[in-house]
């Protein structure tokens, strides 16, 4: 059977169509943020939900499944002591504000399914189900078993597939749809670096900046004692308010695996402070106001680059008080041959000669796989195949499940030509509006097909 036209022709018909985007509905009008433990689920009733509707949709359609205990789950098809894996998972981030529907109901509105998760990471859960119902329905055997796995962490921590290699063995290569076509072959390591200084000025009562702190922040703010007549200035404003004045910078947002696109407001602010003779210049704060501004780790003594990754990122995305100690935290992507260790090292060099202290707050390895590895190229091949267009292999900044599990790559499934259909600010993941167009989700399925007949031909 010619894999190509079959898939084509299974995933055409308005009946699978129609039954994939009820059964995304179905996984989507759960609230799958994950939370505290209750009970036997770890990540809280919520996501244990997610776990057992998808375990539900999966048996509709004959496949066998494994729980892991609520932390994962895996859907089973074919036979064989090798494996193939699928990583997906099925827990959200908050819906957040500003949503034009119901975060948690399928509206297919156009050409776009929209609802949290449908992007991030629901719709490739169902890509990847219906992959499965593929072959099984036309009856093609593979060399080997497909391991769907389900996971309930990748937002907070990917502590679920820790879970799952006590109690599993990792397939031998996996991909997870947890991107972008087509194949990324490598992630940054990421390094997140607490830096506490000394004690907050007396003429200074409150200093914060950023939300999060792996992305460039949008907003800071700070209230000062001063007798000066201060100016606001572009995107600075200045408020009387009870106990002083009050600067608020507004900057520009942006994930930090992608600082070029943002502007920070947390050097905005202290520029302006800086500026003003409220704070000085030569201090701690000088040092930040310029770490801060950029991006690629100079202040900090790490800067580096290579061919296949380009340069190290290095964003300082919240400042804060704590305990009366200024707190500034670092998200840095690193290249994956260098040792954070030494990273670490140079930015406490760096830090010293302010009274800086610095201290690993969290840290995961990246990843790297040759273009020219066969199993690479059975998923570029996939790709091209279904889209037709050139699909060359890429890295990345950002982190998936990829860095967590053995032998596993970033693959899929967003299709660049299909986002940003709401504009940037809406309709990715994370967003509000995330949608998954109709084509996505349904070429998504021919290129898993396709992956997985180019994969057999291997094995």
């Amino acid at each position: 059977m010619e894999i190509k036209q079959a898939a084509k022709d299974f995933f055409v018909n308005q009946d699978i169509r129609s039954q994939a985007i009820a059964d995304l509905a179905e996984i989507i009008e759960i609230p799958s943020v994950a939370s505290a433990a209750e009970g036997i689920y770890p990540y809280g009733k919520e996501c244990a939900k997610a776990i057992d509707k998808a375990a539900e949709l999966a048996q509709k359609y004959g496949f066998a499944t494994e729980n892991h205990d609520y932390h994962c789950m895996s859907v089973l098809f074919g036979e064989g002591e090798e494996e193939i894996g699928i990583v997906c998972h099925l827990d959200v981030v908050p819906a957040g504000d500003g949503w034009s529907v119901d975060p948690y109901k399928l509206t297919v509105l156009d050409n776009i399914l929209m609802g949290r998760g449908t992007h991030d990471d629901k719709g490739p859960f169902i890509q990847a189900l219906y992959t499965l119902r593929f072959f099984k329905e036309n009856n093609i055997k593979l060399p080997f078993r497909v391991r769907l796995i389900l996971g309930s962490d990748e937002e907070v921590g990917s502590s679920d597939l820790d879970y799952f290699v006590k109690v599993r063995k990792p397939p031998m290569f996996s991909f997870t749809p947890d991107s972008e076509f087509p194949v990324c072959i490598g992630e940054k390591g990421i390094l997140a670096a607490e830096v506490q200084f000394g004690d907050l000025p007396e003429n200074i009562l409150e200093l914060q900046g950023g939300t999060v702190t792996n992305a460039v922040a949008g907003k800071a703010y700070a209230v000062v004692k001063t007798e000066k007549a201060l100016l606001p200035a572009e995107n600075i404003f200045v408020f009387d308010c009870d106990k002083g004045v009050k600067i608020e910078a507004v900057g520009k947002a942006c994930h930090a695996a992608m600082p070029e696109n943002g502007k920070s407001a947390i050097s905005m602010l202290l520029g302006y402070l800086i500026d003003n003779g409220i704070l000085p210049q030569e201090s701690y704060f000088g040092f930040l106001r310029t770490a801060t501004e950029e991006y690629l780790g100079n202040s900090l003594g790490i800067a580096a680059s290579n061919a296949d990754f380009g340069y190290l990122t290095c964003v300082g995305g919240v400042i804060e008080v704590r305990n009366g100690k200024v707190v500034m935290h670092f998200n840095i992507r690193y290249l994956p041959d260098d040792d954070y260790r030494v990273i670490m090292a140079n930015i406490q060099k760096s830090v010293e000669p302010f009274g800086g202290k610095a201290v690993v707050a969290e840290q995961s390895n990246g990843y790297f796989v040759s273009a020219d590895d066969n199993k690479i190229k059975a998923l570029t091949d996939a790709c091209e195949s279904v889209l037709g267009i050139e699909c060359k292999p890429y890295t990345m900044g950002g982190g998936t499940y990829a860095r967590w599990l053995p032998n596993t790559v970033a693959f899929g499934s967003a299709i660049e030509a299909e986002r940003n259909y709401l504009g940037s600010e809406r309709g990715n993941a994370h967003q509000r509006d995330e949608y998954i167009s109709v084509k996505e989700l349904f070429a998504g399925m021919e290129i898993y097909s396709q992956a997985l007949a180019n994969l057999a031909e291997l094995f």
